[in-house]
């Protein structure tokens, strides 16, 4: 081997040795990148005896009730539902209103004064009657139950609930962060929000009639989807006693689901102003809303009743100053409105406010002037439409009779 050979050989082996040694520094500065960065500033309790014997199981906070927020209706549904004029006589009562559609009952009545009429409205309404707890509804719902070995993140539900075909009636999605711990909506949960058992509420009537055969199998099969992409285990309680459940409930429905109104129109035919109508409106503390109607809100953010156009052209901020009309209308649900009869004499004090200074007659939906006495009738039939509510745990304008009465 002459010398070449050996300087070759030599200048090899230095090569080698230096990518060696290039390679492990490599790695060790990787290294420690990798520890800085992913270092836990935290001591594993499970390598800690101390911390061990200390560990307290974490408990999830009750959740405070919530205040209920209820934003204006986007639009009114006065073609979902009976419209209730006033009776004719003093012998009338109110007759009992197909549910959803019916035609009107009427009323005669004579002219209110209006020297009785106040200038301001003065009687108050009680806030919005509020729920227990945000829980679901045995009462008004059908619930199937889902139970896992592991949690469930909202984020995994919502995937497989944009996979599925949704069912008829109203559906609600609830769970529970610890077994025992208060119940929450899982659509309004933070997506990595992880629950031990979920809840999937059908509604069993609405305004559409109660929920059918077919409706609650097409429930049910979803449900077991869900449960089996989620590998969870579901319960459905028994379809016939919910199917009975169902009808009851929308036969309750039907007696209680009354919307009435009132119209003011000219005396003499002379259309009024739209600006007049907006200062009108607004000195009686309604608002003008999105769906064309001006709204009455209590402090909780529920609406009482509202005003709309008796004529088909919708108010709005950029036409009030040059619309015109021959009258407009004060409507008022009565199982969504919350305060009851109290929320009724307010609408009706409000709509007392316009005929001074309109010139104008508060009229039923047959242009027959309302009169004191009927006007008190309505208010005792109002009651008895209440007390109904009541005593079946359904309040009205609380959350479980809007979600009815939606």
């Amino acid at each position: 081997m002459n010398e070449l050979q050996v300087s070759l050989l030599a200048i090899g082996v230095v090569v080698i040795l230096a990518v060696l040694a290039f390679n492990r520094w490599q790695e060790r500065k990787y290294r420690r990148q990798a520890e800085q960065r992913f270092a836990s500033q935290h001591d594993d309790i499970l390598l800690n005896e101390e911390a061990f014997k200390e560990r307290v199981e974490p408990m999830l906070e009750a959740m405070p009730e919530a205040e209920v927020d209820v934003p204006a209706e986007s639009e009114l549904e006065s073609d979902a539902q009976p419209v209730w004029n006033p009776p004719e006589t003093e012998e009338d009562t109110v007759t009992e209103t197909p549910y959803p559609e019916a035609e009107p009952a009427e009323m005669e009545a004579e002219a209110v004064p209006l020297e009785a009429a106040p200038s301001t409205i003065q009687e108050p309404v009680p806030p919005l009657m509020r729920e227990a707890a945000l829980e679901p509804d045995a009462a008004t719902e059908y619930i199937a139950t889902l139970s896992a070995s592991d949690p469930i993140s909202a984020h995994a539900l919502v995937l497989v609930l944009q996979q599925l075909k949704s069912v008829g009636k109203p559906l609600r999605w609830m769970g529970q962060r610890l077994h025992r711990s208060n119940w929450e909506e899982i659509i309004q949960a933070a997506p990595s929000t992880e629950f031990v058992k979920l809840a999937a509420c059908m509604q069993l009537a609405d305004r559409n009639g109660p929920a059918r055969s077919e409706e609650l199998d097409a429930f049910c099969n979803m449900a077991q989807a869900v449960a089996a992409n989620l590998y969870a285990v579901i319960d459905c309680p028994d379809k016939q006693a919910a199917l009975a459940t169902a009808a009851d409930l929308d036969q309750f429905c039907a007696d209680v689901d009354v919307l009435i109104g009132f119209n003011i129109i000219s005396k003499d035919g002379s259309p009024f102003a739209g600006t007049k109508l907006r200062g009108l409106a607004e000195s009686a503390g309604m608002k003008l809303m999105p769906d064309g109607s001006f709204h009455f809100l209590n402090d909780d953010g529920a609406q009482l009743f509202s005003l709309g156009n008796l004529e088909s052209a919708p108010f709005s901020a950029d036409t009030m100053k040059l619309l015109t009309t021959h009258g407009v209308t004060f409507l008022f649900d009565v199982p969504k409105a919350a305060g009851g009869v109290q929320a009724f004499k307010q609408m009706l004090l409000a709509a007392r406010q316009f005929i001074g200074p309109l010139g104008a007659l508060m009229v039923d939906d047959n242009r027959r002037e309302l009169t004191d006495a009927g006007i008190d009738k309505i208010r005792q039939q109002l009651a008895a439409i209440y007390e109904k509510m009541e005593q079946r745990g359904i309040h009205p304008g609380s959350p479980r009779s809007k979600r009815l009465f939606a």
